[in-house]
């Protein structure tokens, strides 16, 4: 009798939890794109909200060298989770994805804030960022061409140039992007 008590009461809280939220599926990026965003995705809020049911998806700018952009952004409540840009050549589907929340993971891999050293396999053709992103190494990733991961991390060297392999060993990941095609 006790022992059915404890079964209905564990089924009991294990139903509640799960209709509380408690049980998400947490979102990684992969080749294809995050969640239901890809390469096949409509770019627009409509598309992407679709693509990301419980997240709040905006269309807003942002600005690069003085001039601005038309950008989708998807949040979890405040917490921003990923910015959403159209194809260069193709402004009606989504082109890049670039996440920015540290709990979003390039299949289970790769999370903002990784070491540069740590990450496996490791980031290849690396360059030195340039204008706001100075001081940065931008890599693609070591198994997917189309994921680019740009590090961070303390190192005053000349712009366009990329510090020694001790001081990059250092660095962590900011930013994970992916692109419909070949970065």
């Amino acid at each position: 009798m006790i022992s059915s008590l404890k079964i209905l009461a564990a089924s009991a809280l294990l139903i509640s939890t799960t209709a509380c939220g408690a049980e998400e599926t947490a979102l990684s990026l992969d080749a294809n794109g995050l969640g239901g965003i890809g390469g096949g995705t409509s770019y627009s809020v409509e598309a992407v909200s679709a693509a990301m049911p419980g997240y709040t998806v905006t269309a807003e700018k942002y600005y690069a060298e003085g001039d601005a952009y038309p950008m989708l952004v998807v949040r979890d409540g405040d917490k921003l989770i990923a910015e959403v840009l159209s194809r260069y050549d193709d402004d009606a589907h989504v082109g890049s994805i670039i996440v920015k929340d540290a709990g979003i993971t390039l299949e289970g891999r790769v999370a903002i804030g990784n070491a540069y050293g740590s990450v496996a396999p490791a980031p290849v053709e690396c360059v030195a960022g340039m204008e706001e992103n100075s001081g940065m190494a931008l890599c693609r990733d070591g198994d997917i061409s189309h994921i680019g991961l740009v590090f961070s991390g303390d190192w005053a060297g000349p712009d366009g140039e990329l510090p020694p392999a001790d001081v990059l060993a250092t660095f962590t990941v900011n930013v994970i992007t992916w692109s419909a095609g070949v970065l």
